[in-house]
């Protein structure tokens, strides 16, 4: 009997360890060069790429609910040619600035009623933003982001907000050790589908610097 349960155990767990492995394991991401490797934190340089984005109010975790919702459709045919868009990683979620320089007080994520986030899916590369079909929902924008520096800190598990707080004080307390110029406010990547076991799970506080 224990020889059986520990075996049903084996099985469910390898089951769940390559449900969370196979969806990501071709998975397309934005392209970047990692220019220099510092205790805690890499910089990278990252080409250009488009988003498709949406802003949500709400929690941390709500928003990133309903914009994953939102522009799972747009990708999945929600758009004015009824095509199917080729999911990418990472979703990323930041404070919404409303145009405006978020100060570096400012909480990473908001969370509340009243408060709000950027939600964006990557789109995939090599498709012009004039080729790529238009959402049908009008919260949802095509975006091109241009060539930027950016400091990551890369973290397991799940991407709780105190695990958000604490990586992106991390983060911050390194960039200025270092005197670094931080040109934004902490964004978040998440890299694997809400099923993935935790110790398999990819999470990264990104911040926009100035070039080096």
């Amino acid at each position: 009997m224990i020889l059986s349960t520990i075996a049903i155990f084996l099985v469910l767990f390898a089951l769940w360890v390559i449900s969370g492995y196979i969806p990501t394991k071709n998975i397309e991401t934005p392209a970047y060069t990692i220019i220099e490797k510092k205790t805690g934190y890499e910089i990278r340089r990252y080409a250009s790429y488009i988003v498709a984005e949406t802003h949500q109010k709400g929690s941390q975790k709500e928003s990133l609910s309903g914009g994953f919702r939102e522009l799972f459709r747009y990708i999945s045919g929600n758009n004015t040619t009824r095509s199917k868009v080729a999911m990418t990683s990472p979703v990323l979620q930041s404070a919404e600035s409303k145009g405006q320089k978020i100060p570096m007080s400012a909480p990473v994520i908001k969370q509340g009623e009243g408060r709000s986030s950027v939600i964006a899916f990557v789109m995939p590369a090599g498709i012009p933003l004039e080729e790529l079909p238009q959402p049908d929902s009008p919260i949802i924008m095509l975006k091109v982001v241009p060539p930027n520096m950016v400091a990551a800190i890369t973290f397991s598990g799940f991407a709780t907000g105190d695990k958000i707080r604490n990586n992106s004080e991390k983060l911050l307390s390194a960039l200025t050790r270092d005197n670094r110029h931080i040109l934004s406010a902490p964004q978040i990547a998440l890299y694997n589908p809400p099923w993935t076991p935790p110790f398999m799970r990819r999470n990264e506080v990104m911040v926009e610097i100035e070039g080096i």
